[in-house]
């Protein structure tokens, strides 16, 4: 089986980022966003995290657990979703990234089990497992980044070439009604803060057209969790929604 070490000697030098198209829908622009702040993060919270403090090493040991479920929700998606379109436009477009999906499959079991030994150690061998779990992790994570920016670029050359908006985002909302509600609320607690206040506003916006008030109340409680005081008051008022008092003048 490679290493995650393996993984990135053997990657190609990035595909050269293309002009963007403006307006296209970009099946891959905001979930991995969310997945870059959530891997950057969660990695500098396991480097972070003191071996001797139980409760510490829990939590961040559940985050990295939900990172690793994220990532494999994210695989499932575009396994099932983006690649039967990419080969259809483009027979054998996918097929790099699908060999680099089964590495990252490989990846995520090992840096599960990593965690499962940070999990039962104790002492200098916590210690020494938190160590690995976070040498690994930067591997893991340096790898993603290079393989989302070939989708970026590479695999939306193809799909902008061979399909409309409309069909692009008929994918995008097949994708997103496969989610289950819980994973689907874990990646809005990524997505909110990872995107920009014009995205995020826009996001928000279609789910306030498209959502039953109580289930969008629950988005907005995301919201007001995962933003500063600005970018909530900001986010507030581009909905047309009232601004909390203490949020009036941010």
């Amino acid at each position: 089986m490679d290493t995650p070490t393996t993984l990135i000697r053997e990657t190609p030098a990035p595909v050269a980022a293309a002009a963007p198209a403006a307006g296209r829908v970009d099946l891959y622009a905001g979930i991995h966003k969310a997945l870059r702040l959530m891997m950057s993060r969660t990695l500098a919270r396991v480097g972070a995290t003191d071996p001797t403090a139980a409760d510490e090493v829990d939590e961040t040991l559940a985050q990295v657990g939900r990172l690793l479920s994220m990532c494999e929700l994210h695989l499932k998606d575009e396994n099932e979703f983006v690649h039967p379109a990419l080969e259809r436009a483009q027979p054998g477009s996918a097929a790099r990234i699908a060999a680099e999906h089964r590495h990252h499959a490989e990846a995520i079991a090992d840096l599960r089990d990593l965690a499962g030994l940070a999990a039962d150690s104790r002492g200098t061998a916590r210690a020494a497992a938190l160590g690995r779990l976070y040498r690994t992790m930067a591997i893991f994570v340096a790898d993603n980044f290079l393989h989302m920016h070939v989708e970026e670029t590479a695999h939306n050359a193809v799909l902008w070439a061979a399909y409309d908006d409309a069909e692009l985002q008929a994918i995008e909302q097949a994708i997103v009604a496969s989610i289950p509600p819980a994973a689907m609320a874990e990646m809005l607690r990524w997505f909110v803060p990872a995107l920009h206040a014009g995205e995020r506003a826009a996001m928000l916006a279609d789910m306030q057209r498209g959502m039953p008030p109580e289930p969008f109340r629950a988005v907005l409680e995301i919201a007001r969790e995962t933003l500063d005081m600005g970018q909530h008051a900001r986010l507030m008022r581009a909905l047309g929604l009232p601004v909390a008092p203490g949020l009036m003048t941010a």
